[in-house]
């Protein structure tokens, strides 16, 4: 993620001039045909690709509990002219986080693991803030952004060498590890302040695998994935390479690959052989490496929706799901960085829409919880609201434009556009 600033989209262009000819090709509300009918659903979004340059476009709307529109536009691959369609895969980004916590989430329900215990405990060595030592660090905090951990350059540099190597992630954690720098943790102790951390969830991957024996994608596909149906993995080589959609940034005027670009090679193993589940949970990217197709997410987003079951396949238990959606914190003008009013309020791997004008709103007249993400050229956003029965998915790869924020919300100009035009068809089909 980015820090997202709101600006406004005007999505309706209308030229009435009694008596004369004129090009309506700008105007979303002609198709330019001779009958003048109103544009479509298609050709608004159509509109929304091209103005603001994007390579695809992939969106959901769910209205009444269900599926009322779907559509995908522009390239998966752009170098091989491959269309985007509802089961290219993505790299999803910070949407990952909701999974990752329901994995963990699954195994408190069983009384597995104690959210609010000393992590310490499950890790067999001591995480602590050296700037706050005598408090403990909790999955809770981790899951909230609460924990004081930061990504620190020791983060970025665990990264880079981990791949086919067993490095373990206490290295990174520990004063005396090899990896850990002063940056890797705030001044404040945990609780205290929101702070949005993608390494931190190395921890909460990792406590799942030692609990559990498996490696964190195994037990992702065993007990969430394959269960629902899914096409997800956090394993780039469960794909075939055909399957992705590339992330594009635009630079030098050119489309630039930036992630899955696989059409002259094939995905690479990360683990390293002999690896020992328990010793990185980071290796399989529990923070944003989840592969999965708009389809399969949206499948997820029903699962949220409807207390964590879905076609009679459950993988939460509502009180579990409760947990995590229920306010964990929320800004109270001093607690937090909240990213230029995006983050307002966090449940467990869950954002919470406050849905406060200038702030974080998507659909005007609902507040809603989910996730967004954002790397590599992606933005990608899942929410969904129980109450109404309605949701919203949206996944771009790439634009040849910079990303500009918008004016009246805390989400970027692009979805914004298309949060409008869906969020006029929901209305529609809630008053039919």
């Amino acid at each position: 993620m980015q820090i997202r600033k709101y600006t406004a989209i005007i999505l309706f262009i209308v030229f009435l001039i009694a008596g004369c000819d004129q090009d309506t090709s700008g105007d979303l509300e002609s198709n330019n045909n001779i009958n003048d009918e109103p544009a479509t659903i298609e050709q608004k979004l159509q509109h929304v690709v091209d103005e603001f340059g994007l390579m695809g476009l992939s969106v959901v709307l769910i209205a009444n509990n269900d599926v009322a529109f779907e559509g995908t536009f522009g390239y998966a691959v752009y170098e091989a002219e491959r269309e985007l369609t509802k089961n290219s895969v993505f790299r999803i980004a910070s949407i990952t986080k909701t999974v990752s916590t329901i994995a963990l989430m699954q195994l408190a329900e069983q009384g597995l693991v104690d959210i609010d215990a000393d992590v310490s405990i499950y890790l067999g060595w001591e995480l602590r803030n050296p700037n706050q030592p005598e408090e403990i660090i909790t999955l809770r905090h981790l899951m909230g952004h609460t924990s004081g951990i930061r990504d620190g350059e020791g983060y970025g540099n665990f990264i880079g060498d981990m791949f086919g190597e067993n490095l373990n992630i206490r290295e990174l954690f520990t004063p005396d590890g090899e990896y850990f720098t002063d940056d890797m943790f705030a001044d404040h102790a945990p609780e205290e302040f929101f702070s949005y951390s993608n390494s931190a969830w190395s921890i909460v991957a990792t406590v799942v695998e030692l609990i559990t024996g498996q490696r964190f994608d195994l037990y992702a596909n065993e007990h969430i994935f394959e269960p629902l149906g899914m096409n997800a993995s956090f394993n780039v080589t469960d794909f075939a390479p055909e399957e992705f959609a590339t992330l594009y940034r635009m630079q030098d005027e050119t489309w630039t690959p930036q992630v899955d670009f696989y059409e002259e090679s094939l995905p690479q193993e990360r683990a390293a052989e002999g690896y020992e589940p328990g010793t990185n949970g980071l290796l399989y990217g529990p923070q944003g490496n989840l592969r999965i197709d708009t389809e399969s997410l949206t499948t997820l987003a029903l699962t949220l929706m409807n207390g964590g079951e879905w076609q009679g396949t459950r993988i939460l238990e509502p009180a579990t799901l409760d947990e995590m959606t229920r306010t964990n914190w929320v800004y109270d003008g001093t607690n937090g960085d909240t990213w230029d009013d995006f983050w307002m309020s966090y449940g467990l791997g869950i954002h919470q829409i406050t849905n406060r004008y200038g702030k974080d709103v998507i659909f005007p007249d609902r507040t809603m919880f989910g996730h967004a993400g954002i790397a590599y050229g992606l933005l990608s956003d899942m929410y969904v609201d129980p109450d109404t029965g309605s949701g919203v998915i949206f996944i771009t790869n790439g634009s040849n434009r910079p990303f500009e924020y918008a004016d009246n919300t805390a989400f970027y100009a692009m979805e914004t556009a298309v949060f409008d035009i869906l969020y006029s068809l929901l209305l529609e089909i809630e008053a039919n």
